[in-house]
């Protein structure tokens, strides 16, 4: 399996856990245990996302997407789209709230892990 097939399969994996945690919050089953940390939901926000960003990135080779003549990253700006979506859906289910800071964690976590993405690792003959 090459490096790339790795980062395709890591990506679908997560992608089947990510969509799970989505499901699970919908459907109103998600642990009640992780809420005695301060800030958990956020947190939650800025790592989930931000790794969607990390895996997608690498699983489609960095690749970029020219917008007004502006380099932008393919699957994390998808992966962006998804979390207005999200919101958007939030705002409209009664137990569920949208929330700017939520957004700001999901913006911040695409951000971050992206930047990781394009440093990390380096590309070489042995990562094709």
């Amino acid at each position: 399996m090459t490096t790339h097939q790795r980062w395709v399969f890591a990506f679908w994996v997560y992608l089947g856990i990510l969509l799970s945690i989505f499901i699970s919050a919908y459907l109103r089953i998600m642990p009640t245990e992780l809420a005695i940390f301060a800030h958990y939901d956020t947190i939650m926000h800025f790592l989930l996302l931000g790794i969607a960003a990390y895996l997608s990135h690498q699983a489609l080779k960095k690749r970029k997407l020219q917008i007004f003549n502006i380099p932008l990253p393919l699957a994390p700006s998808i992966v962006f789209v998804f979390c207005i979506f999200d919101e958007i859906i939030q705002s409209f289910v009664p137990y569920r709230s949208a929330d700017i800071m939520d957004f700001a964690a999901d913006v911040l976590g695409i951000i971050v892990f992206t930047w990781l993405a394009e440093k990390f690792p380096k590309p070489t003959k042995q990562h094709e």
